[in-house]
């Protein structure tokens, strides 16, 4: 009996020293995958900004070809231009592939679609393959069963699916082999039809048992020896990305030994998504705070960033920045200059930072425009450009920017100059700018800049349940000009007057919710807000906190 009881303790004791070993074990796991992970991570932003540097020499590699290709008539000079200008592609390509999947780590993939013939599109980048099937002896054959297709589909990433596989497919099938493009038209149950894009190549073939992770991020299959390249692991899960952006399908069927076959559907009503800025601010713009620093404090332990609009025609290149400088500040993006006007007299950035070289408005343009109108002549800008040339360099200068960056340049260098110009220009403020605290009603009034601040307010008051009441009014009732009602409004408060509008609303809320017994959706609309979500959004906002926080601190 007392034996039993000794080995049932033993038994439990053995028990649970298992459970701490297999709990240490998958601890143990859990840390080595997590710093596998951020080694990955480490890996892949360090050739994320290797592939940048490498953009602006291939980009200068192909440029002067392609102006040289459209010079030349000779077919021997054009055959060699035109070798030159594909595998610079390739390349170019390849680089791309790290940005994209840097894209898809922080998930800024998006769809710019466009219409084109998808049929005839996929034939030119099959054909562009000629030169590698000709060394290599392999026979490639493009078929489709339709002629043209008139369609919405993003051809950049289009490119870079049938670049991606059929890259590997030269990659991994043997000289004298076979690979094959199809295309046909199904149809579907529901009646619709989908396009079905066949790959197929005669090569070493897929393993039953990789099949299904063939897809998946930096796995690898075990190749020949005699294969030294066997890629980077990226290239067939951005291809899978890039499949289901166009709402497709993509899947493989494959034997050792007897080659591959990858199938791609895509739905022939291929949609133009509709592109959103992320990060974009909300309504209200970052007002100048009193800190010297890049970085404004709210309210408690809150910091709100300054707003940073980067104008930049080259998606990849904008994505690039934005994916440096979203840690230190608020960015705004905008593909062009004229886009980035629009942007600065709607939004009021902190700081502008534009190309040089862009379609619809050029960044001297642009910078020009920002200087010479009196509502954004504060705003800092910094001017980038490839080009090394002085004369363009002075001329940027010249037009009134504050800094000047030739690509490629380095981020912290860039960061640096960044920080420092919204240092030297909330310190400018602060000297020189008197600053005024509008309360609703509290003003004291000692000059004529005071007064007209005060009846402003009065103003605001009579009319702050009108939810219809605008600038226009404001400044007719003023007997200012809309311009003037801007300037002097934001000398005196550094508050724009839809701001300015704004604040008077809902510090007039504040005070409600201290000393009525109304509700907030009462509140809202009594001081001129016609949605309850807009106006809880706004006050957060303002006061860092929700209404019905507000109430409960005030209480406590």
């Amino acid at each position: 009996m007392r034996r039993r009881g000794i080995q049932k303790i033993r038994r439990q004791f053995e028990i649970e020293k298992e459970k701490r070993e297999a709990k240490l074990l998958i601890e143990n796991e859990r840390q080595e995958a997590r710093r596998m992970h951020e080694l990955d991570m480490m890996k892949i932003k360090f050739f994320t900004n290797v592939s940048h540097e490498f953009r602006t020499p291939l980009s200068l590699i192909m440029a002067p070809v392609d102006k040289i290709l459209k010079q030349t008539e000779a077919k021997e000079q054009r055959n060699q231009l035109q070798l030159i200008n594909r595998n610079a592609k390739r390349l170019l390509n390849m680089v791309n592939q790290l940005l994209d999947f840097r894209k898809m780590e922080v998930q800024e993939l998006r769809l710019h679609a466009r219409s084109g013939d998808i049929i005839n599109f996929i034939k030119e980048m099959v054909y562009s393959f000629s030169d590698v099937a000709e060394k290599k002896h392999i026979r490639l054959v493009f078929d489709s069963e339709i002629q043209n297709l008139i369609v919405n589909f993003d051809h950049d990433k289009i490119e870079r699916i049938i670049f991606n596989l059929l890259s590997n497919a030269f990659k991994f099938t043997p000289d004298g082999g076979h690979i094959s493009v199809l295309l046909a038209i199904l149809e579907k149950d529901s009646g619709k039809q989908q396009l079905e894009i066949k790959v197929i190549d005669t090569g070493i073939g897929i393993p039953l048992d990789k099949q299904d992770r063939i897809f998946e991020r930096f796995f690898q299959n075990e190749v020949p020896g005699s294969m030294v390249n066997q890629g980077s692991g990226i290239g067939l899960s951005i291809t899978k990305e890039f499949v289901k952006l166009h709402n497709g399908e993509i899947s493989v069927q494959s034997e050792p030994g007897q080659g591959s076959y990858f199938t791609i559907l895509l739905p022939v009503d291929l949609a133009t998504e509709e592109e959103v800025s992320i990060n974009e601010p909300d309504f209200h713009r970052t007002a100048v705070s009193e800190n010297p620093d890049w970085v404004q404090a709210g309210g408690g332990n809150s910091i709100k960033k300054l707003s940073v609009l980067l104008v930049e025609d080259n998606e990849d290149f904008r994505f690039y920045l934005k994916d440096n400088l979203n840690e230190t500040f608020n960015i705004i993006e905008a593909a062009n200059g004229k886009e980035g006007w629009q942007k600065t007299l709607a939004l009021h950035p902190n700081l502008v930072v534009s190309d040089i070289s862009m379609p619809e408005m050029n960044g001297i343009d642009l910078c020009r425009k920002i200087r010479n109108d009196k509502r954004t002549s504060h705003i800092p800008v910094v001017l980038l450009t490839a080009v090394t040339d002085e004369e363009q360099q002075l001329q940027g200068l010249e037009t009134g920017a504050n800094d000047y960056l030739t690509k490629p340049f380095n981020f912290e260098i860039l960061t640096s100059k960044l920080k420092n110009i919204l240092t030297m220009q909330q310190d400018m403020r602060k000297t020189y700018q008197k600053q005024l605290d509008v309360k609703p009603t509290e003003v004291e009034t000692e000059s004529l800049d005071e007064a007209f601040i005060k009846k402003a307010v009065q103003i605001i008051e009579k009319n702050i349940d009108n939810a219809e009441f605008s600038v226009e009014e404001l400044s007719s009732e003023l007997c200012v000009s809309r311009v003037t009602l801007y300037k002097r409004a934001l000398a005196l408060t550094g508050k724009s007057p839809v701001d300015l509008i704004r604040t008077i609303r809902l510090k007039r809320a504040a005070q409600l919710l201290e000393n009525s017994q109304l509700t907030i959706s009462q509140i809202s609309y009594k001081v001129g807000f016609k949605s309850q979500k807009y106006f809880v959004r706004c006050f957060k906002a303002e006061f860092n906190c929700l209404p019905s926080a507000y109430v409960s601190n005030k209480n406590k």
